[in-house]
């Protein structure tokens, strides 16, 4: 089996073919157009977070704030009531690391400091912000998607009503194989017959950066004019086709 992210970041024929117009350009203006800076808005709820000095493993700070937060949420404890020492940080932490491991991360551990736990801490508080930002009814953490051929079974970031988000808490803005990744995402599910979103977007809680965007306006746009249905099913028959190579990195 080959995991998401990597099909997100290879393939050069698959996304040539069904996204064309999925240039570097358009996801520069992508950025431009798309994004809302968080703390341009009314109230002060959110504040941008800089890496701290002692701050090195950067993918599970990332990881723990995420499942923090996604504790926060299932059992309705707000996120300041899930300190170091609680039962249910040491859930958040097993479960991060759990996450690493299966996705081979390039962090060299598992040990965090205690600037790395509170800048944890401190990027998990801005999702009870942003879903009240979005008037967030319905909240799912990891929905998880149906496979297709040689990709299994996997989980997306978050579902907040009609829109689901992908989770990127980085210094950088959302680059092709981010886009490419929910596509992913979007695509599977829609196969199932069902479709349940109609929205897509990113949530950034370190730079305190929101995207939302239809998703049938950016499949016409980035395919040449072509339906969201012909796009998906193009890119599900692709996973299915067992016979293709899944070696050609790009």
């Amino acid at each position: 089996m080959i995991s998401e992210k990597e099909i997100a970041k290879q393939f050069n024929g698959l996304w040539n073919d069904t996204l064309p117009l999925l240039t570097p350009q358009l996801v520069g203006l992508f950025n431009a157009v798309h994004s809302d800076d968080l703390t341009e808005f009314p109230g002060g709820k959110f504040k941008r977070i800089a890496i701290g000095a002692n701050v090195e493993k950067h993918d599970l700070v990332a990881e723990l704030s995420f499942q923090v937060a996604k504790l926060s949420v299932e059992r309705g404890i707000p996120i300041h009531g899930i300190g170091l020492g609680t039962e249910d940080f040491k859930d958040a932490y097993r479960n991060s690391t759990a996450f690493l491991r299966k996705y081979a991360s390039e962090d060299s551990g598992f040990l965090l400091n205690a600037e790395e736990i509170s800048e944890a801490l401190t990027i998990a508080s801005q999702y009870e912000g942003f879903f009240s930002h979005v008037s967030a009814k319905t909240i799912e953490f990891s929905p998880r998607i149906s496979g297709a051929g040689y990709l299994g079974s996997c989980c997306a970031d978050l579902s907040v009503d009609d829109t689901l988000y992908e989770i990127k808490t980085v210094s950088r803005n959302i680059a092709g194989k981010d886009i490419r990744q929910l596509i992913l995402y979007l695509a599977l599910q829609y196969s199932t017959g069902k479709r349940r979103w109609l929205y897509a977007g990113f949530f950034n809680p370190r730079k305190c950066t929101h995207y939302r965007f239809s998703v049938d306006h950016l499949m016409y746009r980035t395919s040449g004019g072509r339906s969201t249905s012909e796009v998906f099913a193009d890119i599900v028959d692709f996973l299915s086709n067992r016979g293709i190579e899944i070696d050609s990195i790009f």
